[in-house]
């Protein structure tokens, strides 16, 4: 590691996450955080989280930042010392940096503003693929979008909805595992992130709001632990397994821009394809003016390889 950034052994964990966070370069982050915290799964997620806090100046020399690191592998971009970094992660870190990157071209919405009434956006609507901004304050209007969320939820027997199926492109969720309104198990998420996703995986049958009557098996992770703030930004923290689990694996991909489709096998997605050309076709007959991302054409390999930028069916 590079020592002029203050990180302290090889065998920095989870522990120094807070303070890689809060005190390393960008560069050292980069290189050290995403090596140090691979072993947890999800190194994309934990790059990008480790990207969020570093100084302005660093955030808009991300491309400089991107050339850097692929012509110096195994040194720190901030002060050129060399680091641990196993090579097989390089390629990676290229990749974590430019999609950092264009998440912080969106800036952050402070006034947040929306039609009503709210209704659920279809697949292939481009809003659905549209980036997401960051919530930066934190009022009534934040709250009774979340409550509007809640209801059009219910309406549709969701347990999950995500910001921009709604036509409001912010990283903001709310879900529900019971879909019993008012239930104690009512959760909203503002601004979220992916702390650690567990090694074991399930495969479940999913849904989408955004993709009626579709239906197909999804494999996530069972574990995962996310960071997020409450309606009053308070930072919080939480452990969720199994279907709860899911369900904000769902939507936090619908924040990066994935929908649920993405995610799916080469076989499920085959016997849903009619059905998705079915939405497009209806989507682009009553809006020819606009430009939609397709579903993958068959035997394609770019769906069993979805990663990055959806509602759960109810059990």
């Amino acid at each position: 590691f590079c020592e002029s950034e203050g990180l302290r052994s090889m065998q920095c964990r989870r522990a120094e996450l807070q303070s890689l966070r809060a005190t390393s370069s960008l560069a050292a982050q980069l290189y050290t955080g995403v090596a140090a915290f691979s072993t947890f799964g999800d190194t994309d997620d934990v790059a990008i989280n480790l990207l969020r806090p570093c100084s302005a100046a660093m955030q808009s020399s991300i491309g400089g930042l991107v050339q850097r690191v692929a012509v110096q592998p195994g040194r720190c971009i901030h002060c050129g010392a060399a680091v641990l970094q196993p090579s097989s992660l390089h390629r990676n870190t290229v990749a974590y940096a430019r999609r950092a990157g264009s998440v912080q071209k969106v800036p952050p919405v402070e006034n947040l503003e929306w039609q009503e009434p709210l209704t659920v956006l279809k697949y292939p609507d481009p809003r659905l693929r549209a980036p997401n901004a960051r919530i930066a304050k934190f009022d009534d209007k934040l709250k009774e979008l979340a409550r509007q969320m809640f209801l059009i939820m219910y309406q549709d027997d969701g347990v999950g909805l995500a910001a921009p199926q709604v036509g409001v492109n912010v990283r903001l969720m709310v879900f529900n595992e019971t879909a019993r309104p008012g239930a104690p198990e009512e959760t909203v998420l503002v601004n979220p992130s992916v702390i650690e996703k567990g090694k074991a995986m399930a495969i479940d049958e999913e849904g989408c709001l955004s993709f009626p009557r579709i239906y197909a098996d999804i494999e996530r992770a069972t574990k995962i632990e996310v960071q997020y703030q409450d309606l009053e930004g308070r930072l919080q923290q939480m452990a969720l397994r199994d279907f709860p689990a899911r369900i904000f694996q769902h939507e936090y991909d619908h924040l990066q821009g994935v929908l649920f489709h993405d995610r799916m096998r080469s076989t499920e997605l085959e016997k849903v394809r009619q059905s998705l050309v079915d939405l497009e076709e209806s989507f682009i007959a009553a809006n020819p003016s606009i430009q939609i991302q397709r579903a993958p054409a068959a035997n394609s390999k770019v769906a069993a390889k979805a990663k990055g930028f959806g509602s759960v069916s109810r059990r």
